[in-house]
């Protein structure tokens, strides 16, 4: 029995045979023609695998798309293209220059500051590694598995997981990458078990009895004992068990044992994910993250964000949606837009980059003040800093409303509009800022924390601050809750603290009454709602 510890990129506990997971290498017997046509051969290759890259982009659920879509903006890409160019008329192949330039231009990604900005190398490796198979003749039809099985690989492609598949994959486990790169994305949308960074010495290993993927504690174990076995069947079979007993709690309302009504709210991407969010019993969308409809790099016109909204309030059946305005920069760039920082989560982000483009912000209230005469949608705006950014923010709300009336088109004229508190100055001056007009606060704790601590979010070091101790940011929070109380304004919780039960518990006896989080962790917070009396003292005390 071998084991070896990784990090967690997508949580589970899975038991089964092993399938190795070998990226192709470089191609062989290449006939290197004239570069007017390889240069052909290669633009025919590119379109090729951008038709491909669509199909992907079309089986994909949610903010999923979007990572297909971004790699077809990659295949495009004036930069990556010149470098390949350059190689193809000094006399390469096609192939060859397209390998040589990926890793070229994928190594400047990684060396970026920016931890997103550097998962996104792998995303440019795998939709050039898709051109020169189709340049080498090299089938591109998925993986097949045989049997259900864990997939182990020094990297896995997103491309690798969607082509498999939720059904014949139990789970991932890579010598590299990050918990935050997109193959852990998806895996995590997939709820498929994956664990990253395990380092090379296990890939080399007899996988013949098959492997223990404990994605829970970062851990692989290749061929497990028995008690080994016998351990995690125990354990898969309690969570089998426990997630039946939760499902069974996502019909009704949320009340805690003293009858207090609670609102647990999702916090989605898209109308994928407000519809899955309301199979798991949410009672509507407490935050609709709007950038990742533009992470592939383009802004969407006015009347394609209309339709998205549009279309996340009919997946919400009816219940109120509550839109976060485009919160660009720090780990979200967006190429042309954005700009490099040194310190780019202390940069142009959020309601700062909206006020630095104010025609996109516009455009983007307009489509949001038409789809509020359609349906239960509000507006939360991110990243303000004080009553000065509030005033500045609801001008241009006032600007979108007089375009509309001027183009004589239907809105909601009394939507609301709401402030998310992720700053320390937010928190001290949310007294002031509901002074200024704001109907409702979002209290995003996961930046809160960041700011609170000077703890970058993306840093594993740093994690242990943002679990159940906070007690700078449940002080700062406390002021936010007591100033909302006291001017009749709702709060909703959001981020990492909504999805612990015991901060939920918590926040519940200080008079929270909405929270907002994933969709899988919606029935673990309400099962601990449903124990709680909050007019006793908490079991702790």
């Amino acid at each position: 029995m071998q084991m070896y510890q990784g990090a967690m990129a997508s949580p589970g506990l899975v038991m089964g045979p092993v399938r190795r997971l070998q990226h192709s290498g470089p191609g062989l017997e290449r006939v290197v023609q004239a570069p007017g046509r390889e240069q052909a051969l290669l633009n025919a290759a590119v379109v090729l695998a951008k038709d491909e890259l669509r199909l992907l982009e079309e089986a994909a659920v949610g903010t999923d798309k979007d990572i297909f879509l971004f790699q077809q903006v990659m295949l495009d890409d004036p930069g990556l293209n010149r470098e390949i160019a350059a190689y193809i008329a000094a006399g390469a192949g096609a192939a060859p220059a397209v390998e040589r330039a990926a890793q070229l231009y994928a190594g400047r990604i990684e060396a970026a500051d920016d931890d997103y900005i550097r998962q996104r190398a792998v995303d440019v490796l795998d939709a050039c590694r898709r051109v020169v198979n189709i340049l080498d003749g090299r089938p591109r039809t998925p993986l097949r598995l045989e049997t259900p099985s864990i997939l182990v690989s020094e990297y896995v492609y997103p491309s690798d997981i969607v082509s498999i598949g939720r059904g014949m994959l139990l789970g991932v486990a890579c010598a590299g990458g990050s918990a935050q790169s997109h193959a852990s994305i998806i895996a995590r949308t997939m709820g498929i078990p994956a664990v990253v960074q395990l380092g090379a010495g296990f890939l080399g290993q007899n996988c013949a009895a098959g492997a223990v993927l404990d994605a829970d504690n970062g851990r692989l174990i290749l061929e497990p004992d028995e008690a080994a076995r016998k351990d995690a069947q125990r354990r898969i079979v309690g969570a089998s068990i426990l997630k039946k007993r939760l499902a069974a709690l996502g019909a009704g309302p949320c009340r805690t044992k003293d009858g207090t009504h609670v609102a647990l709210m999702a916090s989605c991407s898209g109308p994928e994910d407000v519809e899955l969010a309301m199979q798991a019993g949410a009672e509507g969308v407490g935050l609709l993250r709007s950038e990742f409809s533009i992470m592939a790099g383009r802004i969407p016109s006015e009347e394609e964000q209309y339709y998205f909204y549009l279309s996340c309030l009919q997946a919400a059946g009816g219940k109120p949606v509550t839109v976060c305005t485009f919160d660009i920069g720090a780990d979200k760039s967006v190429p042309g837009l954005t700009e490099d920082s040194p310190n780019p989560a202390l940069g142009m982000r959020g309601l700062r980059m909206s006020l630095a483009h104010p025609q996109i912000f516009e455009e983007q209230l307009c489509a949001l003040l038409r789809a509020g005469a359609k349906g239960p949608l509000r507006v939360s705006i991110p990243m303000v800093s004080g009553p000065e950014d509030w005033q500045r923010a609801m001008h241009h709300v006032e600007k979108a409303r007089r375009t509309l009336r001027r183009r004589g088109v239907a809105f909601n004229g009394e939507m609301e509009f709401g402030c998310m508190v992720e700053t320390p100055s937010a928190a001290l001056l949310a007294a002031d800022i509901l002074a200024a007009g704001c109907r409702f606060l979002v209290l995003g704790t996961n930046d809160l924390v960041q700011y609170t601590y000077a703890a970058d979010r993306l840093d594993g070091r740093f994690s242990d601050l943002f679990g159940d101790r906070s007690p700078a940011v449940h002080r700062l929070a406390g002021m936010v809750i007591e100033a909302a109380a006291q001017a009749g304004v709702p709060v909703c919780i959001c981020g990492v603290h909504a999805g612990s039960p015991n901060q939920v518990a918590r926040y519940a006896r200080q008079g929270v009454r909405c929270f907002s989080t994933e969709a899988a962790s919606l029935l673990q917070v309400k099962a601990r709602l449903l124990e709680e009396d909050l007019t006793q003292p908490p079991a702790e005390l």
